[in-house]
């Protein structure tokens, strides 16, 4: 898990924080119901989104820059691995928050089973 996180950079650290605190909210929403912890549920699994997306959005720009600053990569046989590497290290931070979306919604679902 740390490897996971380390490769993700910056950007994996801040999705898991909005993550937590979304899968926070949503535990909190299932053990009490209420509408009003799901109008502050909705904004945070939706920031948590724009956090993977631009955590990856942000890894693909630095694999493009890093691949292309350095002439020996390049231009090297093994340029579609190192790209690949880099792609595999830009999507991190959206796996981890869609991950912990699907988590907290699953909660939620337990929650509005125990408010009907």
């Amino acid at each position: 898990m740390w490897e996971f996180m380390m490769a993700g950079g910056y950007a994996t650290w801040l999705v898991l924080a909005l993550g937590l605190g979304t899968l926070g909210v949503a535990v909190s929403f299932a053990w009490r119901p209420a509408e009003r912890k799901l109008a502050i549920l909705r904004p945070l699994s939706v920031s948590t989104v724009f956090g993977g997306v631009s955590g990856t959005c942000a890894g693909f720009g630095a694999t493009l820059m890093h691949v292309n600053a350095n002439p020996e990569w390049a231009h090297g046989p093994d340029m579609h691995l190192i790209v690949m590497t880099g792609i595999g290290e830009s999507l991190t931070s959206t796996i981890l928050g869609f991950t912990i979306l699907c988590l907290a919604w699953l909660v939620v679902a337990v929650g509005m089973r125990r408010q009907a």
